[in-house]
């Protein structure tokens, strides 16, 4: 696996060049934080990206965009994002990461679990598309 600096075409390759809604993409590059957000590549393939945004001192917000192939290296990729999640805390300061994960991504919900979140409720509508999705945190 390599893990390189997470940049926006790294998204649509994930994704595809449809935007899933309006904006997006613009979105999307507010969450490129340089050595805070990275994708980790087999075979010249994206297989996720994921990074974390600070929103206030010590405090930041986890995301993921899985890539097709994400279930088939899930073991890889969990380990990954779990080293660089706890080294990012620790260098940064960190003293709470918090995510959104949509009510029904059940895999999501286990992997944010295993890397030591967690889930603080549910918020209702939330979602772009007016979904429900549950709060996940992780503290120190």
């Amino acid at each position: 696996m390599i893990v390189s600096q997470f940049e926006v075409d790294d998204a649509r390759e994930s994704v595809g060049d449809e935007e899933p809604y309006a904006g997006y993409y613009g979105y999307v590059a507010v969450m490129r934080v340089q050595d805070m957000s990275w994708t980790a590549r087999i075979d010249n393939k994206v297989i996720a990206s994921a990074g974390l945004v600070p929103l206030w001192p010590g405090v930041a917000e986890a995301w993921m965009i899985p890539g097709a192939d994400t279930g088939r290296h899930a073991i890889a990729v969990g380990r990954e994002l779990r080293r660089r999640l706890g080294s990012v805390m620790r260098d940064r300061g960190l003293n709470r990461v918090q995510a959104n994960i949509h009510h029904e991504f059940e895999r999501a919900t286990r992997l944010a679990e295993w890397l030591g979140f967690e889930n603080e409720g549910l918020m209702r509508r939330f979602g772009v598309e007016g979904a429900d999705y549950f709060r996940y945190a992780r503290c120190l």
